[in-house]
């Protein structure tokens, strides 16, 4: 190898190594979690995964981690990439947006639920959103959340109060 190829090669592994420092180090499978601020709790779920879905012409992924036992968490995006995607605001209309689950002490809270009112029913959701930052189709997934959960079994139907929720996510293939 000439003292010219060997430049070349030293650079084009530098530049291949400043590239993947920019992007930040691998993480290990280990490193998959969901980690949620709601109602001034902070709870880190370790076992976060990501499943992927088509319905007719809806697509849409999931990032969910917890138990079994009922302490988990759920958060569904209607799109196929990275961005900003609101709490779902209409009941028939799923496309570019997201909706939360989130099990936690024997309760289960929503952004949405049905109001029963003496006065008006019908769909309510919260104001949030869903940020996307990274989204790799089967491989790897990135972003934050930020809003306020329901509680759908509130013995006040009409009651439009949620609860702060926040938190960021990472999943990437093992």
């Amino acid at each position: 190898m000439t003292a010219i190829s060997k430049l070349i090669a030293a650079g084009l592994l530098l530049a291949g190594l400043s590239a993947c420092q920019a992007e930040g180090p691998t993480p290990q499978a280990s490193s998959n979690f969901i980690k949620v601020n709601f109602d001034g709790q902070t709870r880190t779920y370790t076992n976060a995964s990501l499943s992927e879905g088509r319905l007719g012409s809806l697509s849409s992924y999931i990032i969910s981690g917890g138990n079994a036992a009922g302490d988990d968490l759920s958060i569904a995006v209607f799109a196929t990439k990275a961005g900003t995607y609101p709490y779902r605001q209409d009941v028939n209309s799923y496309r570019d947006a997201s909706q939360v689950e989130y099990k936690t002490g024997g309760e289960v809270y929503n952004n949405y639920k049905a109001l029963l009112c003496p006065t008006s029913a019908g769909y309510y959701s919260t104001v949030g959103q869903v940020v996307v930052t990274e989204y790799v189709p089967g491989q790897r997934v990135r972003g934050t959340f930020a809003g306020a959960l329901l509680n759908p079994n509130d013995p006040d139907e009409c009651s439009k109060q949620g609860k702060p929720f926040s938190g960021e996510f990472y999943w990437v293939k093992p």
